[in-house]
């Protein structure tokens, strides 16, 4: 219904369209947000911890008075389901721009669906948000309308790496020999590509070099090369079902890896693979975070302490990496659409170029800041490296984020003195 001087615009910030006619900042009823996210299928569970981080943001933001440039718009999230497929994602985000008539589009998590997926709004002249996915071509395709906050894969490599010389450089000694098991799709494989050049630009020999086919429900193959190979250290890159298999037959087998299992988020971030496998099949693992993972515990009032209570009232657990980026994702949006003053699609669009967030909500990942360059990659994007000691992620790197009196444990004890 319409009200005099008052308009009701549909955006999808994919996510509504609206053509407007230029001029002063138009007062709208309710701007519609949506996300492309896997739902259903082998990342799942992920994809519910990003949508109830982009929920608890969205609540936030309409009690806090809404989009205040468009006249107090409530903000109003509809989500599309990506299945974790590439395919359906990419009809999605075009039943969304085109049905729907969206203004600007959040998703995929998965490299492999957000690839694809961005291309289709990049024709369609529609804004691309990336929540969560890495590979390093999402952001090097000359496209005007894709915008990622986080990490791109060669920044996980690099971290990964940074962290074994740290702890070489801290406890004088360190693995020569490294393995790596991936999975073959385009998260896995933009991974390995830049490990390997590192690992050689470092010195390291490469003495496993694996890719996985989705859906393996087996790694016996792997387990036994692993055995034959002998790396001190195995760099892994695994989803959630994956990740639970390998980590269970890794525990069974109990092969020794000296400098241990440095796995890059995904499935280790998980608080499902957490629940699904015993402790003693993680203990010892580092993982690349893709936020502090002890963030949380200093954080006693205010915004994302009030978040954090409402992500575990919903969900069962604490905020984890992907709430906050599903939390962050909505905070980055929020302050484009209070700058663009309109909800047009270009607008939106040049309101994302000139991102730049030093403070607040949106910043929950731990960056310093959110600014796009010319590709739209934020180049200040980072994460931290823990380990598991004890049942819990502890942040080792960079050696700054440590909580007091933490240490890696380097090399790690092996099965038989466990």
């Amino acid at each position: 219904m319409r009200k005099k001087g008052v308009f009701t615009v549909a955006l999808l910030i994919v996510c509504g369209l609206f053509t407007g006619t230029g001029g002063s900042a138009l007062a709208v009823d309710e701007v519609l947000i949506g996300f492309v996210l896997p739902l259903s299928g082998g990342s799942a569970t992920i994809g519910a911890q990003t949508k109830t981080g982009a929920i608890v943001a969205a609540e936030q933001i309409n009690r806090q008075g809404g989009v205040h440039s468009l006249g107090g718009a409530r903000v109003k999230l509809v989500f599309g389901d990506s299945q974790t497929k590439p395919d359906i994602g990419a009809s999605e985000t075009e039943r969304l721009i085109k049905r729907e008539k969206v203004a600007l589009i959040c998703g995929a998590y998965n490299s492999a669906v957000t690839f694809p997926s961005s291309e289709v709004a990049e024709r369609y002249k529609t804004p691309w948000l990336v929540t969560g996915s890495v590979k390093d071509e999402i952001t090097e395709r000359g496209f005007a309308y894709v915008f990622r906050p986080n990490n791109k894969a060669v920044y996980d490599a690099n971290e990964q790496i940074s962290a074994i010389e740290l702890f070489k450089d801290e406890l004088g000694r360190g693995p020569k020999r490294i393995g790596m098991l991936y999975e073959g799709t385009d998260w896995g494989r933009s991974h390995a590509a830049n490990v390997r050049k590192l690992l050689k630009k470092k010195g390291y020999k490469l003495v496993m070099n694996e890719a996985y086919p989705p859906g393996q429900i087996d790694f016996s193959p792997q387990l036994l090369k692993m055995r034959a190979k002998k790396p001190e250290a195995m760099i892994v890159a695994l989803y959630t079902p994956d990740h639970i298999i390998f980590s269970k037959q890794y525990l069974e087998n109990r092969i020794d890896i000296p400098y241990g299992i440095h796995s890059v988020g995904a499935g280790s971030e998980d608080p499902a693979f957490y629940k699904a496998v015993p402790q003693a099949a993680v203990d010892y693992m580092f993982v690349q975070e893709d936020w502090q993972i002890d963030k949380m515990e200093a954080i006693t009032s205010g915004p994302l302490h009030e978040g954090n209570r409402r992500f575990e009232e919903i969900m069962g657990y604490a905020m984890n990496a992907y709430g906050a980026q599903g939390y962050s994702n909505m905070y980055v949006i929020y302050d484009a659409l209070e700058r663009a003053g309109s909800p047009e699609r270009d607008k939106i669009r040049d309101a994302l170029a000139a991102t730049n967030i030093t403070h607040g909500p949106a910043l929950i990942m731990g960056y310093q800041k959110i600014a796009f360059d010319g590709d739209g990659q934020n180049v200040d994007a980072h994460g931290v490296i823990s380990q598991n000691q004890g049942g819990k992620r502890v942040s080792m790197w960079p050696a700054a984020n440590r909580p007091s009196g933490a240490r890696p444990v380097w090399p790690i004890p092996s099965w038989k003195t466990r």
